[in-house]
Formats: structure tokens, sequence, C-alpha cells
């Protein structure tokens, strides 16, 4: 392995003058930065990380703690906070909890381990058990797409409410009336704020919202599924459903599908989230578009400058969703008395 001592002899200068300049020290002339530098990718110079690190005292590298590794979403959000690190000189090292609690404590433990500067993470909710792991947590820190108690304002966010609101309001301002809703699990904030915003476009058009249309699920495409596999073995009428993600869409549409069932005449399916897969189904898949990119872009960006300021003061940030619509829905308002109100 080359080492700075070998970058000295080969160009000359002394191993301080290499080491500050390989660091981009302008007290180093230009010229001699360069040569040196040319030097090390020449010679295939490795610098050591956790030499830095300790002279510093800053490893120049964040955790981040994700949720499901067989769920999309998560790695378009994670391409955004690579992209945002890649800019910032920052490194990440990526932990899959695969949405277990204790997996999420152990994730956390290591990444401190490996003194990283901050952490980006994608929390459950503990159920009152015991507290998060996130609330003991001394580095900077921000939680991505969901909160938890107590830390909502360490939270970058994507409108859940709002969001899921906009479908039912549109569902039901075209005259569904018996809409089955796919929700996720009970153990992420996402479905807790998704249910509220369905309750608002119930009350703000005085209507009844009838919980037996709600199925709880676990958010993943055979959920969708087998869940309405199950509905319509039941003989539950539904004229439209609407899904707590595009995963659960993708299983509806495929029993819908198998059953008989025509997308979108005799049903419309809603997804959320806008997975780039959505757009190419087929029928192509009505979403939520929750701006994943920009959603990791701006917590690794912001979670940086808490790093750079441990003064800085957290606040929440809500980015907003839309309503994409494809094929999955029809744009024309529909008669009550014919969708079976």
């Amino acid at each position: 392995m080359v080492k700075l001592k070998d970058l000295a002899e080969s160009t000359g200068y002394s191993i301080n003058t290499v080491s500050r300049a390989l660091r981009g020290d302008t007290r180093i002339s230009a010229a001699a930065r360069a040569l040196i530098t040319e030097k090390a990718h020449e010679m295939g110079y490795i610098p050591n990380m956790v030499a830095g690190s300790m002279r510093s005292n800053r490893s120049h590298t964040i955790g981040v703690v994700s949720a499901d590794s067989a769920n999309p979403f998560f790695a378009e959000v994670i391409v955004g906070i690579e992209e945002a690190a890649r800019k910032q000189n920052y490194s990440i090292l990526l932990i899959n909890t695969e949405e277990q609690t204790e997996n999420e404590r152990a994730a956390v433990k290591l990444l401190l381990g490996r003194k990283v500067d901050g952490l980006l993470g994608f929390p459950s909710l503990s159920g009152g058990k015991q507290p998060s792991v996130f609330h003991s947590l001394k580095i900077p820190f921000l939680l991505v797409g969901r909160y938890l108690p107590g830390l909502e304002d360490h939270s970058i966010l994507h409108g859940d409410a709002e969001g899921q609101r906009q479908v039912f309001e549109d569902l039901l301002d075209r005259g569904h009336r018996k809409i089955l809703y796919l929700a996720g699990p009970d153990f992420i904030s996402n479905t807790h704020d998704r249910i509220k915003g369905l309750e608002d476009a119930y009350r703000s058009r005085d209507l009844k919202w009838d919980e037996s249309y709600t199925i709880t699920t676990s958010g993943h495409i055979e959920d969708g599924y087998a869940q309405i596999n199950q509905a319509l073995h039941r003989g539950i009428d539904f004229t439209a459903v609407a899904c707590f993600n595009d995963l659960l869409a993708m299983g509806v549409l495929k029993s819908l599908y198998e059953n008989g069932r025509n997308v979108p005449g005799d049903t419309e399916v809603f997804g959320y989230d806008n997975l780039y897969m959505s757009q190419f189904m087929q029928p192509r898949l009505s979403t939520v578009d929750v701006p994943k990119n920009i959603l990791g872009k701006t917590a690794l960006e912001e979670l940086v400058l808490h790093i750079e300021d441990p003064e800085r003061k957290y606040e929440t940030v809500n980015l907003k969703p839309r309503l994409i619509y494809r094929e999955t829905t029809v744009q024309k308002k529909i008669d009550p008395e014919a969708k079976g109100s």
C-alpha cells in the first residue's frame, strides 16, 4: 500500500507538505498541489480516512438507517441522499432494518461505533413499549419521510395527510361512495397520517366514513393481491380502491384482472408514492407523487447544516404531494347510483 512517505520521496516534498496538499490546503502552492495530487493518483494512493477522522474529529460519513430493502420507495430516496452526499464530500453507510425495532437499535449502535457525523433514519413507532433509539441520540440526526412522537421537529416529511385527503376528495367528488382503503401497517407514522387525510376528506363533505372499508396491510404487493381476493370472495361491494402505496396497488390490479374486473371501468385504483415503475404498469397507475429524490437530497443537505452548526434549530420540513392521473382512474363525473352508492 502506498503511504505518504512514498509520495514524499517520489515528489521531493516533506510528508507534512504532501499531507496538506492532498487535503487541499491553499497555503501549499497550486503547482505543488497539482504535482502531488497527480503523483498520488499515478501511484494509487488511498487516503487513510480513519486517521484523518481522528485528527479532525470528523469522519465525513453519514449513517443511513433504512427500513425495508424490498421496497423500491426507499431505494429512490437513498439515491437522492447519495447524490447530495457526494456534492457535500460525504460518504454514507447504509443499514436496512426490515422494519424491526431491534434491528433499528442494533443499526444505530453499529453506526455510532463507526463514528458517523450524523444519522438519517426511517423509523418505526415503538408502540409505547420503550422510547425509540433516536430519542437518546447525541449526534445530529433527521428522520426521513416519517416522524416519532416528541421528535417531530427532526423530520423531513412529504404531506401524507394532504396527499391521501386529495385522493379521497377526488374519488368522492366524482361520485364514489364505496371506496375500499388498503391502509399501511400500524407501526409507521405514515399510516396514521394517511388515515387522518381520509377522515378529513369525508368530514369536509359531510359524509360518513365506513371503517369496515379500511383494511390494514403489510404494505407489500402480495398483501394487496390477497386482500382484494378476500374482499371479492366475501362479496364486499366497492367501486374504487385507494392504496397506502404503489406496491399494494400492483397486487390489487393483478387480483382485479384475474377476477374479471375492468380497470378503470368497473373499479378505479389509486396508489401512493409514484414509484418509477408505476408509469410502466398496464394499465399505468394513478398515484400520489412523493418527491423521493428531493426528499433524500433535502434530508442530507439539512443534516450537514446541523453537523456544521450544532446550535442550528431543528424544524419540521413538509414537502408537497400531488396527484398523478394515469390509466387506472377516469377523469369524469360518476353517477353515484350507477356506482352502487
